[in-house]
């Protein structure tokens, strides 16, 4: 009887643990139970209906741009939509881009309340360092696609085992496939879910973080709020530190003077996603066509391509990369939540002092002016340890220059092993 109840008691934590290990499938996580296994597929009923909408969709005439400028001058090159248009309707197969998405390892964990949408792909060696990537608007997890590889496995592209990543790539709140808030939120919520999702429910005790745009807010915050916990962070992408007037630098003058020229017609989509984020909602959410155009304006804009966009960021790419907020559950709008929860979270009372923990900054000489700050103005805010100038690049620099990038990312957390 006694070997019978042992059996029988051997059996059912054997059972738990397989469906532990099931549940996450070859991952291992310190809270299996806030953990499961997913896979995109979005229906065939709902691609059905974003196609039409894309096919019926009619452009406006194009206004012409003041001064000889570009098209682009105006908001959109509708020649250039109109091919974009053409090729998502004959050539795009998001079952093919979704078989992509779905080649490595995503998981959704249950986060104080949020279902967080994340990659989780470990390195090889004996002891790769793990990295977490965030991603900003309007790019999405898929921005990491082109460096997974070289930054987990990169004695299979010319690099050196000891320099692997265990890469954790989780998705913002109300962006791809994690849940919408109940509220805005922003970059000082999210740091405190990625830094429980890393330290608690993946169960790493330290790691170092890298981000851009959105994704930058986050990592500096993780810098700031767990300094014991990550070891060094890295940004492609400056957030901004006020500097007065009578103490600023001559080089700095000229920084905050380029940034305020920009601003005047540069930051116009930043106000109205934040402001009356609604008023954009409705207008892009039942139009995939009018999506594609608002994101892909950005992607113009902020990527360094000069003039030909499809020579960092194919059409396949930049499809994928709006298809994902398309088709997501919050649809576009659920991205304009973040912005409207910049407006409570990060005002001058919950503004990060200074970050103490080890940071490494990259410029890329394509991305907005906001991006590219003296030496000067970025020791104000953070223990800067590397302030490199990148040959070529834009916001979008994994994306875009994932040669370059990789090398960067080596270079810069090799220390910190």
């Amino acid at each position: 009887m006694k070997i019978r109840i042992f059996l029988g008691l051997l059996s059912v934590l054997a059972t738990g643990f397989l469906q532990a290990q099931n549940n996450s499938g070859d991952a291992e996580f310190a809270r299996p139970d806030l953990v499961h296994r997913f896979q995109i597929h979005i229906s065939q009923a709902k691609l059905d209906s974003v196609m039409k909408k894309v096919k019926a969709a009619t452009l406006p005439r194009q206004m012409p741009p003041r001064d000889n400028a570009s098209n682009w001058e105006t908001g959109m090159d509708m020649k250039w939509l109109k091919d974009l248009q053409t090729y998502w309707i004959d050539s795009f197969d998001w079952r093919r881009q979704e078989k992509l998405l779905n080649s490595y390892p995503q998981f959704i964990a249950n986060v104080d309340g949020f279902d967080i949408q994340f990659y989780y792909i470990k390195g090889e060696g004996k002891n790769p360092l793990p990295l977490v990537l965030t991603h900003g608007w309007p790019g999405s997890t898929f921005e990491f696609f082109n460096v997974i590889g070289p930054l987990t496995h990169p004695s299979r592209y010319g690099g050196k085992s000891e320099d692997a990543f265990t890469l954790i790539i989780p998705a913002l709140p109300g962006f791809g496939f994690s849940s919408l808030p109940s509220r805005p939120v922003n970059a000082n919520t999210t740091a405190k879910l990625w830094h429980k999702l890393v330290t608690e429910v993946i169960g790493y005790k330290q790691f170092v973080a890298q981000g851009g745009d959105w994704g930058a807010g986050v990592t500096v915050r993780l810098g700031y709020f767990f300094p014991d916990d990550v070891k060094a962070i890295h940004l492609n992408f400056f957030p901004g530190i006020t500097v007065p007037e009578s103490e600023q630098s001559e080089a700095e003058r000229k920084y905050f003077a380029t940034i305020n020229a920009w601003r005047i017609g540069g930051f116009d989509y930043w106000r109205l996603q934040a402001d009356k984020p609604m008023m954009a909602a409705v207008a892009l959410d039942d139009s995939p066509l009018g999506t594609a155009g608002w994101i892909a304006e950005k992607f113009w804009a902020w990527a360094d391509h000069h003039g030909n966009l499809d020579s960092v960021i194919s059409k396949d790419r930049l499809l994928t990369d709006i298809m994902l907020y398309i088709v997501n559950p919050g649809g576009i709008d659920g991205s304009f939540w973040y912005y409207r929860g910049a407006l409570s979270e990060l005002n001058a009372s919950t503004w990060p002092g200074y970050v103490n923990t080890p940071t490494s900054i990259s410029k890329y000489p394509g991305d907005m002016p906001v991006t590219r700050p003296p030496i000067e103005t970025a020791r104000r805010g953070y223990n800067v340890v590397r302030f490199t100038d990148m040959p070529r690049g834009g916001h979008f620099a994994a994306m875009e220059q994932p040669e370059l990038f990789v090398r960067d990312i080596r270079e810069v957390f090799r220390p910190y092993r």
